[in-house]
């Protein structure tokens, strides 16, 4: 890039080849933006990592890492919760099927992920849910859980009640978030992985009107799309978050370039 140096105050212009003008007149291209997004499942999850992209915008590059990318049927199925009442976590397979997960045995396998993939060259690593504990790494990690649930806690100072959507019947008793809430807050759940349509659609719905006495709705899962928080918000009629798209902003941000 070629530039026209203005002449400093009280000198002269630098002669031809000086090092201070190559220096102040010359702009290095930067390499386009890296992110690594990490699912609990199996990559790619075109269900829910082409809207964040789109929010990022065309120049970044996005890569896809799955915990159960070469999961055998048996070790899926050792995967499985424990018991009926353990805490578990709801995910999505290649092919679009959901199965449910044993949250430590995720948890450890999601953390042994992100420690491979860190080194590798990525601005920001960015896991695909929002009740995991993650380990400190080298790489940049926004991790949602902590950026969904301060949010939220930031809303409760000023808010009656908050409406909080989870993927299963089964997480709602258990859940707790990063950080307490100061305001009361009510559960609904809804799966993002429901095949079929029509009875994904209901289920938004019911869940949106159970929650539709709350300031605010957010659906906890980086799972839920924007249709869905569509249903929620119409069937609420209130402000309603969606949490990929909350950190989908978030990462947009820590991604540009000047």
């Amino acid at each position: 890039m070629t530039a026209t140096a203005r002449p400093p105050e009280g000198g002269a212009i630098p002669p031809a080849g000086d090092p201070l003008q190559a220096a102040s007149t010359s702009v290095r291209p930067s390499a386009p933006p890296r992110v690594a997004f990490l699912t609990i499942g199996q990559a790619p999850r075109s269900d829910v990592v082409p809207e964040m992209a789109e929010v990022l915008g065309a120049d970044v590059t996005v890569d896809e890492f799955g915990v159960l990318d070469e999961a055998t049927d048996a070790e899926l199925a050792a995967l499985a919760p424990r018991t009926d009442g353990a805490y578990r976590f709801a995910t999505r397979l290649r092919d679009g099927r959901q199965i449910e997960l044993d949250k430590v045995a995720t948890e450890a396998r999601l953390a042994a992920l992100m420690q491979r993939i860190d080194g590798r060259g990525y601005d920001v690593l960015v896991p695909l849910c929002t009740g995991t504990a993650i380990p400190r790494l080298a790489t940049l990690v926004l991790e949602p859980q902590q950026v969904v649930d301060h949010l939220l806690a930031a809303l409760s100072v000023h808010a009656r009640r908050i409406g909080l959507m989870l993927p299963l019947r089964e997480q709602l008793e258990g859940f707790h978030l990063a950080v307490p809430l100061a305001c009361e807050v009510s559960l609904a759940h809804a799966s993002p992985y429901e095949s079929d349509r029509a009875r994904a659609r209901e289920a938004f719905r019911q869940a949106g009107a159970a929650l539709a006495d709350c300031d605010v709705v957010v659906m906890h899962c980086m799972g839920y799309a924007a249709w869905m928080h569509a249903e929620v918000q119409r069937a609420s009629g209130r402000p309603t978050l969606l949490s990929n798209r909350i950190v989908a902003d978030a990462l947009a941000q820590l991604l540009a370039r000047a």
